[in-house]
């Protein structure tokens, strides 16, 4: 009996040198650009055990790092990174595991230490006709085409400042004659100033989010009005009262006339 309990023991203690520590790493399939992507893990490595978390853009030529987290695994056993998409083009990304020292038969063969992600971005598909910075008191306008979208249904999801939100607003496009770009126009009215953001969707899902920056209006300048005249000040000669001063030029005009008169 001793024997096949050693026997068995053995045996465990066999699987689990063979099989190792074992790494989960999780990652959404995909994301979009601009949204921060977020990783995370289990593990049954040993608290104090350290590896990087790098991520790395998909091309024809050798993987390009972006960015590294690292990690050190504490008692939870559990691990978390955030890496910013802002600025990346759209296209399929990695999030892969790197020891600082190369695990070999430590790391369990069902271990996941790589995932893919791909970054979407088709925000280059809309164009916009109205500007994204706008006025209080007029209507939040949002409108531009798609193209070559034809007649087609997409949707608005608005959300602003103090938790302003709409339920999503599905819009029709319209074509103009002899075209296939779909034009869209939608306005809301709105109370308060600062920063709107429109998620824009279309049959195949998303597309974009703008952000539309609306600020109070300027008011008007006080002060004189254009056709008012500015009071003009009269010019005296000095060192006379103003009466006595046009008096003498006078009297100086008429005897300079009588001079000439006499000349004749």
């Amino acid at each position: 009996m001793r024997r096949i309990l050693f026997s068995l023991l053995s045996a465990v203690l066999v699987c689990g040198v063979v099989q190792g520590y074992v790494l989960f790493l999780d990652a959404p399939e995909d994301i979009r650009a601009g949204v921060p992507l977020m990783v995370n893990g289990t593990t049954t490595f040993p608290v104090g055990t350290q590896f990087d978390i790098v991520l790395y853009k998909l091309q024809f030529t050798a993987p390009e790092e972006l960015a590294r987290r690292m990690i050190i695994v504490d008692d939870s056993k559990e691990f978390d990174a955030t890496f910013t998409t802002t600025g990346l083009q759209a296209g399929r990304y990695k999030v892969e595991i790197q020891f600082l020292e190369e695990p070999g038969s430590k790391l369990g063969s069902d271990s996941v230490t790589l995932k893919q992600v791909e970054i979407i971005d088709r925000s280059g598909e809309i164009i916009l006709t109205a500007p994204l910075d706008q006025t209080l008191g007029q209507a939040l306008l949002i409108e531009g085409y798609i193209p070559k979208i034809g007649v087609a249904t997409i949707t608005l999801k608005i959300s602003g400042p103090d938790g302003f939100s709409l339920p999503p607003q599905n819009i029709r496009t319209t074509t103009r004659p002899g075209g296939t770009d779909g034009y869209f126009s939608y306005s809301i009215p709105l109370e308060l100033p600062g920063n709107y953001y429109v998620e824009i969707y279309d049959r195949e899902g998303f597309m974009a989010t703008m952000k539309y920056s609306i600020e109070r209006p300027v008011p008007a300048a006080s002060g004189q009005s254009g056709s008012e005249i500015p009071a003009v000040t009269p010019i005296s000669t000095p060192g006379l009262p103003f009466p006595l001063a046009g008096m003498a030029a006078g009297l100086v005009i008429a005897t300079a006339f009588g001079v000439r008169k006499r000349n004749r």
